[in-house]
């Protein structure tokens, strides 16, 4: 007897978009509310074709997504001081979640709202012909971190960067200066790693992203700015340390 695969476990991204629904209803999502319920189950399913994950009737629909929701209920201290005990099931990353967004309304909207935009304006008929990848460990995770990584892969778009940064000199990181060729001789030639500065949630769908939308990094500030989230933050970071340390900071 065949057995249908199980759907995969939530992720963080998704989990952000269930508690953002969870704080919108109040913790009490209604028949007024199955709009939205249908809306993040959507949302959650063009993530996961871009993704290149398999779908089907029972991937987030909409009984899933609401169970989801009513998970948030075994955190929340609101529905717990009245006696009421929440929904066990679920996965330990429902409670760091909780605790995370815990108190900063504004933070989880304005995250909630990233992963939003980034998944509606992405080409998920192109993207599921190549599955994004997923992130490094310890890399800020999920679906707003693959498509900056797709921007990234794009071959055309990295020969034209490597083309005009050539023609104004050498290949250097632009936070931390660190020059591949100089370091490695013939063999670090050419080389260096292309960022996508913009957030990709800001992109329109059919935007064309510019050269100057790309940085020049090393990488382990490409690995680090996907952390900090910006070149400045990065470049701070760096010229602080150095300044403790007595070098001489980056004008990078």
């Amino acid at each position: 007897m065949e057995t249908k695969p199980r759907n995969p476990v939530w992720s963080r991204d998704e989990l952000i978009l269930a508690l953002d629904l969870y704080v919108r209803t109040r913790g009490n999502p209604t028949g007024e509310d199955f709009e939205a319920v249908d809306e993040v189950s959507a949302i959650l399913n063009k993530m996961h074709r871009i993704m290149g994950n398999a779908t089907g009737e029972t991937l987030r629909n909409r009984n899933g997504v609401y169970l989801k929701v009513m998970n948030f209920r075994s955190s929340d201290p609101h529905y717990l001081d009245q006696g009421k005990v929440g929904m066990e099931r679920g996965n330990k990353l429902e409670g760091v979640i909780w605790r995370e967004y815990a108190g900063d309304p504004v933070k989880l909207a304005t995250d909630a709202q990233a992963i939003r935009a980034t998944i509606l304006a992405a080409d998920d008929a192109a993207l599921s012909q190549h599955p994004l990848e997923p992130p490094y460990e310890g890399e800020e995770g999920g679906v707003i971190l693959a498509m900056h990584k797709h921007y990234e892969r794009d071959r055309k778009l990295v020969r034209e960067k490597l083309k005009a940064a050539k023609a104004e000199g050498p290949l250097v990181c632009e936070v931390c200066a660190f020059d591949f060729e100089a370091a490695y001789g013939k063999l670090g030639a050419g080389y260096i790693e292309v960022h996508h500065v913009k957030p990709v949630h800001t992109l329109k769908p059919g935007s064309k992203v510019k050269l100057s939308d790309l940085a020049l990094l090393c990488a382990n500030c490409h690995r680090m700015v996907h952390r900090t989230r910006t070149l400045n933050e990065l470049s701070l970071l760096i010229n602080m340390r150095n300044t403790l340390v007595g070098k001489p900071a980056w004008s990078g």
